[in-house]
């Protein structure tokens, strides 16, 4: 992932922004963030009740029997036991008026409750009073069912509890916004907005229990490695380290705290501090534009080591998610699941610093071919085993969701009977080759061309950096065009993983304010070979650093770090070419650096992706408990929200004018 430095500022969502008041504020109306009303309604006496002094007859107030079970652990082996079964009631189902049956959900699983003639005419009054997703407490005989009556989809499906004795704890209202085992679900915004409600549903129930499973399997990974689990601290200082920080004020006018981005200044002051083995669970927090694998405050499994070597740090990680895919998923692991492939190779043959390995159809470079057309650049080509399948229309389309259409360095020709000696003469540039007659039967043979085929080129400079080239983004367009028709052949694992390493140390700063930015954070350590570079050629300067990828997204990255306070002082003023103010926000860790601190890396994982994966959900959204939305807005509580006049005043703040 590309990264770059950059100087935060105090901002605010929507269109104004918080600044400093030089006296007392004038009086504004708070920013107006409320949502719209809820729609969980009351009844009259409900909300009558203020006036005629407590009432609460539809709840059972007083002692109850104690739970004896769980709904989903009951089994033919328990029949004719009297268990108290807790739970929230399903919908009823009345066969007759003398067979009713209740379905009791708790968060083992659900146990059918049934009525039957014989029992009090008042438990058959309190059953049909009940609403859907009502608390109650029930006590009854296990049977089991009749025969032919048995439900093999449920664990308890062999057996029924024949009612004795309800207490509704705690009834729900009769309006909810959805039922959470509801066939059709209403849109996002509604489900985060009663996320409460949205998380009875089993499929989240599932993620949020693996992700807890996961987090304990992660701890007693490390600690049996000598690992210490230590907290960090979240108010933090603004430092130019990356993304958009969230600025905190302070009533200590022109003071701010930021929070933390990563834990990785005072991870590297641990290792300073002898700690040799540290790690933590860390919350981190980014003020960046959301997608489906972001939100404003994340988690990242988080550690450091201290004289080591990137090889070491990898053998931990891959034992630790060795465990967790033994565990979460029953699926064994080996060494040979995770190879290395260095960023160059990654690039030249994906296209992708995080390349998706699931798939074959890599980026052949055909520039030795054709020499008098690629001169000092790179010729890529692409071959699409039975290409020709996919319509020129989703071509024309793909060029255009691409932004290829006004690319003369990229062409494609599909192949047939007519053209397989001649194609190189459809496709743009490489028609003016003086070789093409020589080199077409090389390209043939050399990489596979045989009718039906797809050919694209793409011609491109050869210094990579960046996370893809246009190829790579070519690849897996074709790929997912491939997928949807049944056309293109996966890896039978399922889980492909990578290790990527050698990224350049620097890249260019797009944006013009420096020569260059670095890769990934300024703290990651150059190759001891190309320390000499540093002066002469930072684009030639490769780092220390290593991404562990898997099926094409990087779920994992770290790096060997700069432990020479010198190096790392060269690197902020003389490289990045940091300002003064700038890098002496990392005056403390340059001082914790010049203490003795040993060689040390670390790593972190994004512990939201990974249990996305884990849970094969869309979005990290469905293995967080309470996510935020687009815009990072918190539906259940109303968030961010305005704050009154005299707490702008307290710390000294006014909202500007939009």
């Amino acid at each position: 992932m590309i990264s770059r430095l950059r100087i935060p500022t105090l901002i605010a969502r929507g269109s104004t922004l918080l600044r400093y008041a030089s006296g007392n504020l004038p009086k504004k109306t708070p920013i107006n963030c409320t949502l719209s009303k809820r729609n969980i309604q009351t009844n009259s006496f409900q909300k009558n009740q203020h006036l005629e002094g407590y009432k609460d007859s539809e709840r059972y107030h007083g002692h109850y029997p104690s739970r004896t079970h769980l709904c989903g652990d009951l089994r033919v082996s328990d029949e004719g036991k009297r268990v108290v079964l807790c739970g929230w009631a399903q919908t009823s189902r009345a066969l007759s008026q003398d067979l009713i049956f209740l379905p009791l959900r708790d968060a083992s699983g659900t146990t059918q409750l049934v009525y039957r003639t014989g029992q009090a005419n008042e438990l058959k009054t309190q059953i049909q009073g009940l609403g859907v997703e009502s608390v109650i407490c029930a006590q009854g005989i296990v049977r089991r069912r009749p025969e032919g009556m048995s439900n093999a989809k449920q664990t308890t499906g062999d057996i029924e509890v024949e009612l004795e004795s309800i207490y509704c704890l705690n009834p729900a209202s009769p309006n909810l916004p959805f039922w959470p085992n509801q066939p059709q679900l209403p849109n996002e915004e509604v489900r985060l907005r009663y996320r409460y409600l949205d998380l009875r549903r089993q499929e989240l129930q599932n993620n949020i229990r693996l992700r807890s499973m996961t987090a304990a399997t992660v701890r007693q990974h490390l600690v049996d490695n000598g690992f210490v689990e230590i907290e960090t601290p979240i108010l933090f200082k603004s430092t130019p380290e990356g993304a958009r920080e969230f600025i905190v004020p302070t009533r200590k006018q022109g003071a701010f705290y930021a929070l933390p981005q990563s834990p990785q200044q005072h991870k590297q002051m641990l290792m300073a501090a002898g700690f040799d083995r540290y790690f933590q669970i860390a919350r981190c927090f980014r003020d960046e534009d959301l997608r489906a694998d972001r939100q404003p405050e994340f988690t990242q499994i988080d550690l450091e080591m201290s004289f080591i070597t990137p090889n070491d740090i990898q053998h931990i990680v891959e034992g630790m998610v060795t465990s967790i895919w033994d565990k979460a998923l029953d699926i064994k692991l080996t060494k040979e699941s995770f190879p290395h492939m260095t960023y160059s190779e990654a690039m030249s043959m994906y296209g992708s610093d995080k390349p998706d390995v699931r798939f074959d159809m890599k980026i052949k470079d055909i520039s030795s071919y054709l020499e008098d057309i690629a001169g000092d650049d790179t010729l890529d080509c692409i071959v699409v085993k039975g290409g020709s399948a996919l319509s020129g229309k989703e071509l024309k389309a793909m060029q255009k969701t691409l932004d290829l259409e006004n690319d003369h360095g990229f062409a494609f020709t599909k192949i047939n009977g007519n053209s397989i000696d001649t194609w190189p003469t459809k496709c743009g540039i490489l028609r003016k080759s003086e070789h093409i007659t020589h080199a077409i039967p090389l390209m043939n043979k050399t990489m596979g061309i045989k009718e039906n085929d797809l050919v694209l080129v793409h011609k491109r400079p050869q210094y990579l950096y960046g996370g893809n080239t246009t190829m790579g983004r070519v690849r897996l367009h074709l790929a997912n065009l491939l997928q949807e028709k049944g056309l293109l052949k996966m890896d039978e694992e399922k889980y492909k993983f990578l290790w990527v390493e050698s990224f350049p140390l620097f890249t260019p700063d797009e944006q013009g304010v420096r020569t260059w930015q670095a890769t990934h954070h300024p703290f990651t350590a150059p190759f001891n070979e190309d320390i000499e570079l540093l002066s002469t050629a930072p684009a030639k300067v490769r780092g220390q650093h290593y991404d562990l990828v898997l099926n094409g997204m990087e779920i994992g990255g770290g790096s060997i770090r700069i432990h020479s306070p010198v190096m790392q002082s060269y690197i902020f003023d003389k490289v990045l070419q940091l300002e003064k103010h700038e890098y002496s926000r990392f005056d403390h860790l340059i001082d914790a650096l010049s203490i003795g601190c040993p060689p040390h890396g670390g790593i972190a994982l994004g512990f939201d992706r990974l249990m996305a994966i884990l849970c094969n959900a869309s979005s990290i959204r469905d293995v967080i408990a309470f996510p935020k939305a687009a815009g990072g807005k918190d539906f259940v509580v109303n968030s961010p929200s305005a704050v009154t006049p005299s707490q702008l005043n307290e710390y000294g703040l006014r909202l500007a004018d939009s």
